[in-house]
């Protein structure tokens, strides 16, 4: 939720270091990640899908706002809204890799005015699993109420504008479902702050509630630091009624192979493209099917 408060408030806004998880960004042990970086090797750049919740205004209300690099811009947002959703998707999916493989941005104003959110994965943009997490947050907290950054684990939204949530993949419990080197889809799901939300053990999940007008979870961008560069996935591309324009990084002279699926399961190769000379990218218009969902993949042959 965007929030414009008088100077003396947030800086009186109690800051008790107390729990067992790493503290706000700036902080002796912070877990927070600056928004340039240069572990960033990639964004999200499109997403599957958006179900606002409650208490947003349409002008908080576009996807786009959360694709590309974090910023420290306030305003440059999609709000998810009391229990809202949205899936971001990566063409280049992400992996599993050492450390933090990916980072998730808010656009809180101060490292207790914390508005939380599930973190889901998946590979195949159907079947996700949720991220552990913890709170061991007490009371109440009203629409203007701290969160000790200490006190909670495994959500998106711990820290202050300007400042990730880093996510493991290895912290995942082990699913047939999901492919730890393929992650194509994050999403994430707005906390409602009630205290009717419940963690992974079941304890009460708290966040500033109510709030209304960008209510719930503000996203930012979501960064990749761990990436699988062997393939190139892409979901939703340039479509018009019959085509779809595909364009990716390419190295001149080496050749790739297109391949569509509408599971991203079983994959059907369609053409073999060899780079142009003089060109760093590679442009491929390919035919679009019936499906209701088409996904195109890129691959480097002869690697």
């Amino acid at each position: 939720m965007i929030r414009f408060l008088p100077l003396l408030l947030v800086l009186s806004a109690p800051l008790a270091i107390a729990g067992p998880y790493p503290g706000p960004a700036g902080t002796a042990g912070s877990d927070a990640i600056v928004y340039n970086d240069a572990r960033f090797v990639n964004w999200a750049s499109g997403h599957l899908d958006y179900a606002f919740g409650t208490s947003v205004v349409a002008q908080w209300r576009t996807p786009a706002k959360a694709y590309g690099p974090a910023t420290t811009d306030t305003l440059d947002i999609v709000c998810l809204g009391d229990n809202g959703k949205i899936t971001l998707f990566f063409p280049h999916p992400i992996r599993d890799g050492e450390g933090a493989d990916f980072a998730v941005f808010e656009n809180s104003f101060s490292a207790t005015f914390l508005e939380l959110a599930f973190v889901e994965v998946s590979s195949d943009g159907v079947n996700f699993v949720r991220f552990p997490n913890a709170s061991l947050s007490t009371g109440t907290v009203g629409g203007f109420g701290s969160v000790d950054a200490t006190n909670i684990s495994g959500f998106a939204g711990k820290h202050k504008v300007g400042f990730g949530t880093p996510f493991d993949l290895a912290s995942l419990p082990a699913s047939p479902l999901l492919d730890r080197d393929h992650v194509c889809f994050v999403r994430l799901i707005d906390i409602v702050g009630d205290g009717s939300a419940k963690d992974s053990s079941n304890r009460t999940i708290l966040d500033p509630y109510p709030t209304t007008g960008s209510a719930g979870f503000d996203l930012e961008a979501i960064g990749v630091i761990n990436q699988n560069t062997g393939d190139f996935r892409m979901f939703p591309s340039v479509v018009t009624a019959t085509t779809c324009e595909l364009e990716w990084e390419s190295n001149p002279g080496r050749s790739y192979q297109i391949e569509t699926s509408t599971s991203l399961a079983n994959w059907t190769p369609v053409q073999t493209v060899i780079a142009r000379p003089d060109r760093g990218s590679s442009l491929f218009t390919a035919p679009r099917s019936t499906a209701p969902t088409q996904y195109w993949r890129v691959t480097r042959v002869g690697d």
